[in-house]
């Protein structure tokens, strides 16, 4: 846990209850890490929520609740995420108004910064699919596809394993609906959507 130099464990125990008995539900929220993504994610979105959630988006998407604190997802458009675990032990980074001193340990920040850097390619597959997806298909765990014959891309992988998709990409997907545009991406966009996608499946 990341202790505010001004504050005593006691109140940041008794914290991470209030937080998760009244924090709002978000669908960004939603989206867990899997097992494979190691136990240091896991820990570094645990700890961004308790300490940094009051004021950052520490999702894959949305606005921040200060707008002065730049949202986790856009991290690696203004620094490298390699150095961000530096950045917070040093406390280096430039500071929203209201940022407070706090105490972190090496783990914690190298974890933290394990979190941001699993988030950047998920955000970014999900801004790719959004501007151009969406018109037709389901790009999120809960909206509905704008055309019908448009499969949601939570459900993706009833119809194609996920491992499958870059292929799919590179050949050309043949979809449901015969009206689909042409959608050229590099290998970069392509692994991020393909993460997003992967993120979102559901058997529901």
């Amino acid at each position: 846990m990341i202790k505010p130099a001004t504050r005593m464990t006691q109140a940041l125990t008794a914290g991470i209850f209030l937080a998760a008995a009244f924090a709002a539900p978000s669908e960004a929220a939603e989206i867990k890490p899997g097992p494979d993504a190691g136990e240091a994610v896991h820990h570094g979105e645990a700890l961004a929520r308790l300490n940094c959630a009051r004021c950052h988006e520490v999702g894959i998407s949305g606005e921040s609740p200060n707008t002065g604190a730049p949202p986790f997802w856009s991290l690696s458009d203004r620094r490298s995420v390699a150095t961000i675990a530096r950045m917070l032990i040093d406390q280096a980074s430039p500071k929203h108004s209201g940022m407070p001193t706090f105490e972190i340990t090496e783990k914690q920040a190298e974890d933290i910064a394990a979190w941001i850097a699993w988030v950047q390619p998920l955000a970014h597959g999900r801004r790719l699919v959004t501007e151009n997806c969406s018109s037709c298909h389901a790009v999120t765990l809960t909206d509905e596809s704008a055309h019908p014959e448009a499969p949601p891309f939570r459900l993706i992988s009833k119809r194609l394993p996920i491992e499958a998709l870059e292929e799919a990409f590179a050949e050309g997907i043949e979809s449901g609906h015969p009206d689909m545009p042409v959608f050229d991406v590099d290998i970069i966009q392509l692994q991020d959507i393909i993460s997003y996608i992967a993120s979102i499946q559901t058997t529901d």
